[in-house]
């Protein structure tokens, strides 16, 4: 806790034992051996408990959701703070509730069991998937791959790869293009997915390529390798200090805490795909919608909108701009540089 930056009025995170809760800052200890706040919400159980007192002892992990009124948000780096097209509406308070409800719920599967065929039941009704790999630094070269994620846009299903392995139908999910992946640096996963499980990696919406993309197209100096932590910081605003950088996803068995980090690095895919597709790359195309749409409500009398639907139909065509999503594929001159051998 001596690590956080408190502020009275931020809402922070806390995570205790067996607990999750929000909270309003309302006191720091003059040593900061305990804070007390107000408004207390358990993420799990939605119960308020109104004002309650933590001590450093119980506190697992501090996180910092946002800043009072009066101070700046918390989260985004310098750059996003120049660039307000960076900044979203995605990630409001409610929705990172919602978003923390559904990494602390996540499902857990090491075995073909009842609840696998469950998962597997309803992940095959979905079209639009999150696909995170854990222990894949190295690509097929890494020693072995520890946990498959698989997030929807209300659930979380992680699967221990290192003891079950991958199966038929987790294979059909990974490959089968009626479903709609989105993935970070998919180049590790797919050669993962190949020379170590021999599945070939579906059609895919790859995160850091569009963030590459959107960079060289802004004339920006673009570094290879960005973090999907740092995409999700930059895009939507999380807080700094949310990701455990230091979770060892190869202990077995594995812990609650390392489960949740493996939720974390899913759970984000989907809405950093609607952010890039609607709100950057479409951006352009929604205008043209908006100025075609306007070409006759603009009119406030019957006359007008009347005279523009018989003889200037051409101007509203000629309001479409061409499709131009802003990014150009050929910009995306990433290397491949050859994996570092285990």
């Amino acid at each position: 806790m001596n690590k956080i930056d408190l502020v009275l009025g931020q809402t922070v995170l806390l995570e205790l034992e067996e607990e999750c809760l929000l909270g309003e800052l309302l006191h720091v200890g003059s040593d900061r051996s305990f804070i007390r706040l107000s408004n207390v919400r358990d993420m799990l159980t939605k119960e308020s408990y109104g004002i309650q007192t933590y001590y450093n002892s119980e506190i697992r992990n501090i996180q910092v959701i946002s800043a009072d009124k009066g101070n700046t948000q918390t989260g985004p780096s310098a750059n996003a703070r120049d660039n307000p097209k960076q900044f979203t509406k995605l990630l409001t308070l409610e929705n990172l509730q919602e978003t923390l409800e559904q990494i602390n719920n996540y499902i857990f599967i090491h075995q073909t069991d009842v609840k696998y065929h469950d998962s597997i039941r309803y992940l095959k009704t979905q079209r639009h998937l999150g696909i995170a790999m854990e222990s894949i630094e190295h690509g097929r070269h890494s020693i072995s791959p520890s946990l498959l994620s698989i997030a929807t846009h209300d659930s979380i299903y992680i699967f221990d790869i290192k003891w079950m392995k991958i199966t038929d139908e987790m294979r059909d999910l990974l490959s089968n293009d009626r479903y709609r992946r989105v993935l970070h640096n998919g180049r590790l996963v797919k050669d993962v997915l190949q020379h170590k499980f021999g599945v070939e990696l579906g059609k895919c919406f790859d995160v850091m390529v569009a963030h590459i993309a959107i960079g060289k197209t802004e004339g920006k100096i673009v570094e290879e390798g960005v973090s999907l932590q740092a995409c999700v910081q930059s895009y939507l605003k999380l807080p700094d200090m949310f990701f455990d950088m230091n979770a060892n996803f190869d202990e077995r068995p594995v812990s609650d805490t390392t489960k949740r980090e493996a939720a974390k690095h899913v759970v984000f895919l989907l809405p950093l795909q609607d952010l890039f597709i609607h709100e950057i790359m479409l951006e352009p195309f929604y205008s043209s919608c908006s100025n075609y749409l306007q070409s006759l409500s603009r009119n406030p009398d019957f006359i007008s909108s009347l005279t523009d639907l018989r003889n200037k139909n051409g101007e509203a065509i000629e309001a479409v701009a061409p499709v131009n999503l802003g990014i150009d594929v050929e910009l995306l001159d990433i290397p491949e540089q050859e994996s570092n051998r285990s």
